[in-house]
């Protein structure tokens, strides 16, 4: 009966943190528009400017580096042939591997079907042009054998997933409440950066917890 009423508790505990960081997240953008409306007029901070088309790029900055275009042949290499062993995680846009490029760069390579796009390649090279501490890299593309493939830089230490809850081969770590709020502090800011930038539907795919 003690273990019993031990689980009830901890689930209602577990639920209650979850709900306190939502309403913290909600909390913190209420007080971030509230602030950035009154700070719009007269503001002397260089790392809020126009791109051009009326969107505003806060805390961020558009580089002029242009994504690369992979080779299919280049980054099978560096996954030895997509093979399992270089498989960690799978995502809505599909499977990701990490690879060893030639020069000794570490990537990670997201892979789905997919046939050639213009627009796809469009929407990479407009996103690998913004560097901003909360999003990882986009380094380049690759469109080749019915596939699109985007490639980033590899972020070592897993996914916050695994951290939050585990996997098959890692056991589940007990993240502090604070560490757990940084995080869900961090991953908003990284998506409310990308809705700044009028980005695409093509990054949410990659969006995940």
């Amino acid at each position: 009966m003690s273990k019993t009423l031990a689980a009830i508790i901890g689930g209602a505990a577990g639920l209650l943190g979850i709900l306190l960081v939502l309403l913290i997240i909600c909390l913190w953008f209420c007080l971030r528009r509230s602030f950035s409306r009154t700070s719009e007029a007269g503001s002397s901070d260089p790392s809020g400017q126009d791109d051009g088309v009326g969107r505003t790029v806060a805390a961020a900055e558009l580089t002029s580096r242009t994504a690369r275009c992979f080779h299919l042949e280049e980054l099978s290499s560096a996954t030895k042939d997509f093979s399992d062993k270089n498989l960690i995680g799978e995502g809505k846009f599909g499977e990701v591997y990490k690879g060893l490029l030639r020069n000794g760069m570490l990537v990670a390579i997201k892979r789905r079907p997919g046939v050639p796009s213009q627009e796809f390649i469009d929407e990479v090279r407009y996103l690998s042009s913004i560097q901003h501490r909360n999003l990882v890299t986009l380094l380049g593309y690759c469109q080749e054998n019915k596939q699109q493939m985007l490639v980033y830089d590899y972020v070592p230490n897993g996914s916050v997933s695994i951290h939050l809850y585990g996997s098959a081969n890692v056991s589940k770590e007990r993240l502090e409440f604070k560490h757990r709020l940084s995080i869900a502090i961090g991953a908003a800011k990284g998506d409310h950066l990308r809705n700044q930038f009028g980005a695409s539907p093509l990054p949410e795919s990659s969006f995940a917890s």
